[in-house]
């Protein structure tokens, strides 16, 4: 096992390094800034992280949050001189292992870490006990259902977003971050629900203005602490390649809402959830990778292409996504066989002209004369 410590007190790093002399079998570094610790990261693995809250540099949680990144199963101990409600909520989100307040009896210290190591080992076993990648996500499929940042660039930028953030600058995020816009409806409909709103929100726009710029920056942040990024290549460039699909649907949808005089921020906002069930299925496999397991390339593409469909339903039911979302979101696959409305009309016509969907000539003349257009409009 190697580990650091990250220590400004000289004496309280020597200390903490023979605790873990005696406990055996674990190669130490010490440093004294989370720069220098982080430089050390470039060359080395680390398997177990002690640092101060406070360091001259950054925060030791910020350093903790790195260190997560970079090595996803690493334990991560946190000292300090105080400990208090938000300290505990915060280290929590950041994945610390543990929290160890100073001055500290050397024989509590001991016993603490050699806790903490043989829980780590024999949650090592039971990772090397997962199984295969399809048997995992069976598995996942029992549980809550989660979304990643698609890169950890993405989950940063989240992480300072300023308290009194603007409108476009909290959309653009939530529009390139599944996971942002939809905890944002999520979570603007429960607060309508308590406040008696009627109707439910289905557009960002309308999850911003109901929410308020603080609560939005809150809900960024929190959710850059509590949520882990795309680190696999692989599945950054599936992730990327389903915001660019995004991002040709909305640019299509708003020419075809603007002729159209239709609102086109719920259209806009259900495009966002085009590719649902495929980013829940590239979280969960890197969930998977973090445990230590792998995957070739072909299996994981496989196992997104088979999986997507039945996590895509059960995050939708487990987040309470609007059934206009849903709808609309539907839509760009297949039109309902009744009910047909010119929103659905439109969101078909952005997927077949797109290439989103497969092509079909014959369906995509008949919905464009649907809709009062007599040819295809080449953007």
């Amino acid at each position: 096992m190697k580990a650091i410590i990250v220590e400004q007190d000289p004496w309280i790093a020597e200390l903490l390094r023979s605790v873990l002399r005696d406990l055996g079998g674990i190669e130490t570094h010490l440093f004294d800034s989370a720069v220098s610790a982080i430089n050390h990261l470039r060359s080395d693995r680390v398997d177990l992280l002690i640092t101060d809250l406070q360091l001259s540099d950054r925060s030791g949680l910020d350093l903790a949050r790195e260190v997560a990144r970079r090595a996803p199963r690493s334990l991560r101990v946190l000292v300090t001189a105080s400990i208090d409600r938000q300290l505990v909520l915060d280290a929590r989100a950041a994945g610390i292992a543990d929290l160890i307040a100073k001055p500290f009896k050397l024989d509590d210290l001991r016993r603490r870490l050699a806790r903490l190591l043989q829980r780590d080992q024999e949650g090592s076993a039971a990772a090397g006990n997962i199984g295969d990648l399809d048997g995992f996500l069976q598995a996942r499929l029992k549980q809550p259902i989660r979304l990643a940042w698609t890169s950890p660039e993405r989950q940063q930028e989240a992480a300072v977003l300023p308290q009194q953030t603007n409108q476009a600058d909290y959309l653009t995020l939530a529009r390139n971050e599944p996971l942002l816009a939809l905890v944002s409806i999520n979570r603007a409909n429960r607060e309508g629900l308590l406040r008696g709103r009627e109707g439910a929100c289905i557009s960002l726009s309308e999850a911003y203005e109901w929410l308020g710029s603080h609560t939005c920056a809150d809900l960024a942040r929190r959710l850059s602490r509590a949520r882990i990024a795309l680190e696999h290549p692989l599945l950054q460039r599936l992730a990327a390649g389903f915001m660019a699909e995004r991002e040709a649907l909305s640019d299509a949808l708003k020419r075809l809402s603007a002729h159209q005089s239709i609102a086109a921020g719920p259209l806009d906002t259900a495009v966002n959830f085009c590719r649902l069930g495929e980013m829940a299925v590239i979280c969960a496999i890197q969930h998977y990778l973090n445990y230590g397991q792998q995957a070739d390339d072909d299996t994981i593409k496989q196992m997104v292409n088979d999986y997507a469909a039945p996590f895509g339903n059960q995050i939708k039911t487990q987040q309470q996504l609007p059934f206009l979302l849903r709808e609309l979101t539907g839509s760009l696959f297949q039109l309902p066989q009744t009910g047909l409305r010119k929103d659905r009309i439109l969101m078909r016509i952005a997927a077949l002209e797109t290439g989103f969907a497969k092509p079909d000539p014959s369906q995509l003349q008949q919905l464009l004369r649907l809709i009062g257009h007599d040819r295809v409009e080449v953007s």
